[in-house]
C-alpha cells in the first residue's frame, strides 16, 4: 500500500477503536457502491434487453409505471434496497447475491483511463472502431479548407 493510500485508509485501518470516520470518506464510499449497484442492475437489463425486455415490460413486471423504471435506468441513484429486489427479479428473475472485502486489502487502480488502452493485457479489449469512411469525412473537413479557422476579430487575440 502506498503512502496516499495509506493516508486515505488511516481511519479504516485504526480499527474498532479508531477516529471516526470522516464525512467526506463515508459518502465516497457510499457513492461508490450506488455506482457499482447501478452498475451492475444496468449491465443485467441491457443484456435482457437484447432478449427482448423493454422498460415498458419491465414496469409492467414490477407494477412501477415506465417513468419510474427509466428514472431508475437512467443513472446512479439511492435505491431502496425493495427497489434492487424488484429489479433484478423483474430484470433476470434473480436475486441479489452479496459479497464483501475491506477495501485495505485491495490493489490500486487508477480508473482515469479509456478501457480500451490497456489493450490486450485486459482481455479482448481493443480501441473503439470507426468506419473510414467516418475517419476520413472528418479528417476531409479539417484538410480541405485553404484556412485554418481564425478567431473573430475583437477578442484580443493575434491572427
Amino acid at each position: 500500500m502506498n503512502t496516499s493510500q495509506t493516508q486515505f485508509f488511516s481511519e479504516l485501518a485504526a480499527g474498532h477503536a479508531g477516529p471516526p470516520i470522516p464525512e467526506a470518506k463515508r459518502v465516497y464510499f457510499q457513492t461508490r457502491l450506488r455506482n457499482r449497484v447501478f452498475n451492475f442492475i444496468l449491465k443485467k437489463f441491457l443484456e435482457e434487453q437484447g432478449k427482448g425486455l423493454t422498460k415498458a415490460a419491465l414496469a409492467r413486471r414490477i407494477g412501477k409505471t415506465p417513468d419510474i423504471v427509466n428514472r431508475w435506468l437512467g443513472g446512479p441513484g439511492n435505491l431502496t434496497i425493495d427497489t434492487i429486489s424488484d429489479l433484478m427479479l423483474g430484470i433476470a428473475a434473480e436475486e441479489l447475491k452479496l459479497t464483501s472485502e475491506s477495501p485495505l486489502n485491495q490493489s490500486p487502480v487508477n480508473y482515469r483511463h479509456a478501457d480500451w488502452i490497456k489493450g490486450s493485457d485486459q482481455g479482448n479489449r481493443t480501441q473503439p472502431s470507426r468506419s473510414k469512411s467516418v475517419l476520413s469525412a472528418q479528417l476531409g473537413s479539417v484538410t480541405q479548407g485553404s484556412q485554418v479557422p481564425r478567431p473573430p476579430a475583437g477578442l484580443g487575440l493575434q491572427q
